[in-house]
């Protein structure tokens, strides 16, 4: 008959219940907004670089600069976008991870824009490429 007595409880069996642990929760972590600020950056300093290429007096003066600034828009621009969205892809593995959708939109924006500023370069790289080609004598 004893197997059919209810299990024993600590408290019926003289032993105390030991207190509930507090857990010390960490403060939720957040999607960096250096991906942002970085392609805002280089962003506008392409369009710096454009506007100085633009007002030269010289079509010769700043060649490096169109090349820095092709550089900047398009592959560093598109390096933060992917910097971003690995960030808050890993990030999304912890409980306590607090994403923003908006840093990742406004960077493709950006993205967007910074395509439409390389093109900008990319025909005043042109324009210096072909003024150098006529000058040297190789079209005539």
């Amino acid at each position: 008959m004893s197997s059919l007595l209810p299990p024993s409880t600590p408290a019926s069996s003289g032993a105390s219940i030991p207190p509930l642990e507090l857990v010390d929760y960490e403060e939720p972590r957040k999607a960096s907004v250096l991906p942002l600020l970085f392609g805002f950056l280089f962003l506008v300093a392409s369009v710096v670089i454009w506007v100085l290429d633009w007002q030269a007096v010289s079509p010769f003066t700043y060649d490096y600069f169109n090349l820095v600034g092709y550089v900047l828009t398009p592959f560093l621009v598109f390096m933060c976008v992917a910097w971003d969205a690995a960030a808050q892809r890993s990030g999304r593995r912890s409980p306590w991870f607090d994403i923003r959708p908006g840093y990742s939109k406004t960077l493709r924006a950006l993205a967007i824009v910074a395509l439409a500023i390389a093109v900008l370069h990319i025909v005043e790289i042109g324009h210096t490429v072909g003024e150098w080609a006529v000058q040297t004598g190789l079209v005539s």
